[in-house]
């Protein structure tokens, strides 16, 4: 279950490592998002800038995570930065729509996953060695990743989104 403790220490963890509270330029943001998960506790900060037409470059995702002992680091980078990056795919411009109960998608070139030419977030990755059970990694990335992303434009522009995918409220990467 979830334990107040590691959660106080990722976010901590967070924060420090993010620059939280630094001061930024006009239409730059940071957003900040905790999620419990499959036992993880990750916190996220997402640093962003949105110009005049809406278009969002996310700088990058600082990640802290209490999720056990780490024994591959390689392999556990590369889950986070999976996760973050699908977590940006899907906050973007993802969406299943039906009509009359099928689906509308009839494969990625009506789902647009994020390219690799869109993918320029620096993702860094904090771990808290605990000896607490491991506990899933991947996965546990994915959620907090909108809500960090989200808060951030709010920060930057004064804009609450309240629709995902945030392409439908006109923003783009």
């Amino acid at each position: 279950s979830l334990n107040t403790g590691r959660a106080v220490e990722v976010i901590k963890l967070a924060a420090e490592k993010s620059g939280w509270g630094k001061s930024l330029p006009a239409g730059q943001g940071m957003g900040f998002a905790f999620h419990f998960s499959h036992a993880g506790h990750i916190a996220e900060v997402a640093e962003v800038s949105v110009d005049a037409n809406k278009k969002l470059t996310i700088h990058k995702v600082t990640v802290a995570l209490d999720i056990g002992p780490i024994i591959n680091m390689s392999g556990a980078l590369k889950q986070i930065e999976g996760g973050v990056f699908d977590g940006i795919s899907t906050m973007l411009d993802l969406e299943i729509t039906l009509r009359e109960g099928r689906v509308q998608q009839s494969n990625f070139h009506q789902y647009k996953n994020l390219r690799m030419k869109d993918a320029s977030a620096i993702v860094e990755a904090h771990f808290i060695q605990s000896d607490n059970h491991p506990t899933g990694l991947g996965e546990p990335c994915f959620p907090p990743l909108a809500p960090a992303v989200c808060n951030a434009i709010f920060a930057a522009t004064g804009h609450r989104i309240r629709t995902m995918p945030i392409s439908k409220e006109g923003f783009s990467v």
